[in-house]
């Protein structure tokens, strides 16, 4: 696979230019952003970059840097590098300044003139980047509208080699963390302790990381999105949900596993019966033509896992029809990954920008465009036992309570791959990472 950094850049100028020019603009002055103090304090809230900018750069420690693109000339990178000393500042990296007619500045004053002089001489430059910003009060310089945000977003779904090739690698190093935080389940770890051993083994500080790690232990697998680390393990270890990630050069990975303490029992069959249809529904993926009907076939698979685990009574079909997998499996199958774990563009539809809002069944699926090659997305059905949701199904005669009741006690089940449509298949980053890894 062809996948070197000057390539990245090449797709990315010409991608740009003509987005640009059919546009109506001369250009885009694009900036990274910066922190905002929390109200009424002197601290800031870790810096995540404008990920337009990122994608140029593919560099985190970026704040208050600009890159100028025009339609008809290299693009010109602005660097800032203040002389401090509270803190330590960030050099220029030697592959951006060798690949970019690049300044660097100490002061925020000579950015902001370098930025002026760049743009003059065009008629339009479109802003992208966080407001409120200097350089929009440029006459030459507007907020970039929506129709170009959207074709843009389009375009960032369909990865380079360069954009896959940092996603497996941040998909191996999320490998490693969490074959830690599996040993330190089997070890009696609380959900903080199996959290320590996942950043330890990942070599990752919680700043890093693309999202929090989500560590439920028992009960707490049914919140999709569990956010505590308990300090001491409960009374009875039963189960393990971790939805952890990691990053490399900018890229994410986004992987989840579930474990039972005990082989055997319904739990473990459970993980194990999801394992099996996951693997399934990404060997079925080259079949569909939009993650749409793959969300479906998805729902159609958790419901023949409904029957075979006997959480339900009534036939595959009439599981689904009556929509109670929606009560077992409420979140989407998955969705784009690159640069921003949820990443935009998944109700784009077309290159024009046009867009489209979720089925009122699926309200909160994030992808619904036809599946194409380079797209790199995730995976990840799952069963849960939401007391919530089941709430609202209280008394269903096609469920069976009682191995309802059985199962509450360990949450729930997810299994997450990081997959990438190839012309002829699906190349799945993180089982071939832990293949490798094991």
């Amino acid at each position: 696979m062809n996948a070197t950094y000057e390539d990245h850049l090449k797709t990315l100028s010409s991608e740009w230019n003509e987005l640009l020019v059919r546009n109506g603009f001369d250009g885009a002055l694009i900036a990274a952003g910066e922190s905002s103090f929390y109200f009424e304090d002197d601290q800031s809230p870790t810096f995540h970059a404008n990920p337009h900018f990122l994608r140029w750069s593919v560099f985190d420690e970026c704040e208050h840097c600009v890159l100028v693109v025009n339609a008809e000339s290299e693009p010109q990178l602005h660097w800032y590098t203040p002389a401090d000393y509270w803190y330590l500042p960030t050099s220029i990296p030697k592959r951006l300044a060798s690949n970019f007619d690049h300044q660097v500045h100490t002061t925020l004053e000579d950015l902001d003139r370098a930025c002026k002089t760049a743009v003059q001489g065009n008629q339009r430059i479109a802003y992208i980047g966080p407001e409120p910003c200097a350089q929009l009060s440029l006459s030459n310089v507007e907020p970039a509208p929506e129709k170009l945000l959207n074709q843009l977003a389009f375009r960032r779904a369909f990865k380079t080699p360069f954009e896959i090739a940092c996603m497996a690698n941040a998909t191996a190093i999320g490998v490693q963390g969490h074959l830690a935080a599996r040993e330190a389940f089997f070890n009696n770890g609380c959900e903080f302790d199996i959290h320590l051993a996942y950043l330890k083994a990942s070599k990752q500080v919680e700043s890093q990381l693309p999202y929090p790690n989500i560590v439920g232990l028992n009960e707490h697998a049914s919140t999709l999105h569990y956010q505590h680390y308990a300090l001491s393990p409960p009374s009875t270890i039963r189960s393990l949900l971790i939805d952890a990630g990691a990053k490399y050069q900018s890229y994410h990975a986004d992987i989840t596993r579930s474990y039972a303490r005990i082989e055997g029992n319904e739990y473990d069959e459970l993980v194990s019966t999801v394992n099996d249809f996951q693997l399934q529904l990404i060997s079925e993926l080259p079949s569909f033509d939009t993650f749409l009907d793959f969300h479906v076939r998805a729902h159609q698979l958790v419901a023949q896992a409904l029957v075979d685990c006997r959480v339900v009574k009534c036939s595959a079909t009439a599981t689904y029809d009556q929509q109670l997998t929606d009560v077992f499996y409420p979140h989407g199958t998955g969705h784009l990954l690159g640069l921003q774990t949820h990443d935009v563009g998944g109700h784009i539809t077309d290159e024009i920008g046009n867009s489209v809002s979720p089925p009122e069944r699926f309200p909160s699926l994030r992808l619904l465009r036809k599946i194409s090659p380079n797209m790199v997305f995730t995976v990840e059905p799952g069963i849960y036992l939401i007391p919530i949701l089941l709430k609202s199904v209280a008394g269903h005669p096609d469920i069976n309570w009682s191995k309802v009741e059985e199962l509450l006690p360990f949450g729930g089940v997810r299994i997450e791959d990081n997959v990438a449509v190839e012309e002829d298949g699906v190349l799945n980053l993180t089982r071939q990472a832990f293949q490798a890894a094991e």
